[in-house]
């Protein structure tokens, strides 16, 4: 018969059978591995995207100088959160896998214009694919973008200005 030793993991002080260590005296269970682990990666790729969206922004009005400030926003979806505000952001209606920018201007026979940055690699999550699906359904245009110059050029197209 197996024994196995029971530790406390170091970041939610529970319990566990098959601890992780992490470094000599501290332990994870799995889950709390799992969450660090992947939230790592998601920083990474998430902080890539955050840097072509800045990019993005600080350019948006020397191409678009008319363009109403109000209408062309960012949705603060992304990011890490503890799970508190988690939850509490739901409760107030936060949605996984919103476009990371909403233009609300119709344009090119469309309602709004839902643009989503990824890297080079990246990919939309299965509630992104979601999102895009009933945007879309509704009249909406959905653009993925993975440079500034990308966005700038989207909205050119669906506005129908030369720039």
């Amino acid at each position: 018969m197996e024994t196995h030793i029971i530790q406390t993991c170091k970041q939610c002080r529970k319990k566990t059978v098959k601890p992780i260590r992490i470094k000599e005296g501290e332990y994870l269970c799995y889950s709390c591995f799992c969450d660090r682990t992947n939230s790592e990666r998601i920083k990474k790729r998430h902080n890539d995207e955050a840097r072509i969206q800045e990019e993005f922004f600080s350019k948006v009005k020397l191409f678009f100088p008319k363009l109403p400030d109000y209408l062309l926003f960012t949705v603060p979806n992304g990011g890490s959160r503890n799970k508190a505000e988690a939850a509490n952001l739901k409760r107030q209606g936060v949605k996984a896998g919103v476009a990371d920018v909403i233009l609300l201007m119709p344009g090119s026979g469309y309602g709004s214009l839902a643009i989503e940055f990824k890297t080079i690699t990246g990919r939309q999550s299965p509630a992104q694919i979601e999102f895009q699906k009933q945007a879309e359904k509704a009249g909406n245009k959905y653009v993925i973008c993975r440079s500034a110059t990308d966005a700038i050029m989207a909205i050119s197209e669906y506005l129908n200005i030369n720039i």
